[in-house]
């Protein structure tokens, strides 16, 4: 079964050739953007098992693509040629299963077709989740209308076309203590044991949305210290004090958790803005971040 994009048209653009202008240029862009198209880049490519995975936003393109473009020009800066890329990604529709893994078939948006990878989700069927065993599905009412996982797909297939397969895992439980342990192990094991496949994983978050943008900003600049120096107990219970809205906060700590899991980690912070940075006017603000995430 093939889940056909819901944000074409509209989250970004909606036919190949205008999409493929639109990232380009988001790429391009010499204020906010990584400032070069990375497909012409060629000779800065080297090559880099360490890392990890990257965070990475999930607005309109007209937001926080520009933002975007840093995490993934790194990627494939670092990458030659990837096999599986795990996207976790919140459920702001609050459908479906509370942890839920798309169980088959392909995502197709105006730049063509990609594989969902059904060795990995096999793998997850046959998995011990323990005390969240029966939070877990294998569905696609969680993903049909959900944005946060969608939104990243073009910028891969920009640069990967469509040679690579997906993991997507939409999260409505977003627990600390359970979900974000237990899918840490969980990812951190798939990798270890799968280590002839090169896998990525993206973490799908905007970060603070607020009325008020100096609150935006000085909410959003302690939690990537926090997570810059990975203490990812002292970033919950700052989360969880200040009520901050980050919408996906346990996809960062799942990426990052799983990283320390395979070795010494260090958090990169690539490029940090907000929406009326980007484009100003209007009353409520939203931050954005592209983070690198490596493990040796």
């Amino acid at each position: 079964m093939e889940r056909q994009s819901r944000h074409a048209g509209s989250w970004y653009e909606g036919s190949e050739k205008t999409l493929t202008r639109q990232i380009r240029n988001l790429f391009l862009d010499k204020q906010w953007g990584y400032g070069k198209d990375p497909l012409e880049d060629l000779e800065n490519r080297n090559v880099d098992p360490n890392l990890i995975g990257i965070v990475s936003p999930h607005a309109g393109y007209v937001y926080s693509g520009s933002i975007a473009s840093h995490g993934f020009a790194e990627v494939y800066k670092r990458i030659e040629k990837v096999n599986t890329i795990v996207i976790l990604g919140p459920n702001h529709q609050g459908l479906g299963a509370p942890i839920s893994f798309y169980p088959e078939g392909h995502w197709r948006n105006p730049l063509g077709s990609v594989k969902v990878d059904t060795e990995f989700v096999e793998y997850a069927k046959t998995y011990d989740f323990g005390s969240i065993q029966n939070r877990i599905g294998f569905e696609r009412v969680a993903h049909v209308n959900e944005h946060s996982i969608d939104i990243q797909l073009p910028f891969l297939q920009y640069l990967y076309k469509n040679e690579f397969e997906i993991a997507p895992i939409c999260l409505g439980d977003q627990s600390f203590d359970s979900t974000v342990s237990t899918l840490s192990t969980f990812l951190s094991n798939y990798i270890k044991s799968h280590t002839e496949k090169r896998i990525l994983i993206v973490a799908s978050s905007d970060f603070s949305h607020e009325n008020n943008y100096d609150l935006v900003v000085k909410n959003d600049r302690a939690m990537l210290s926090y997570l810059e120096s990975m203490n990812l107990k002292e970033a919950e219970q700052f989360r969880k004090r200040i009520r901050m809205t980050m919408c996906g906060y346990a996809p960062i700590f799942i990426l990052i958790q799983t990283a320390k899991n395979l070795g010494t980690t260090s958090v990169q912070i690539l490029k940090y803005a907000n929406s009326t940075d980007i484009r100003p006017g209007g009353d409520y603000t939203v931050g954005y971040a592209s983070i690198l995430v490596r493990s040796s």
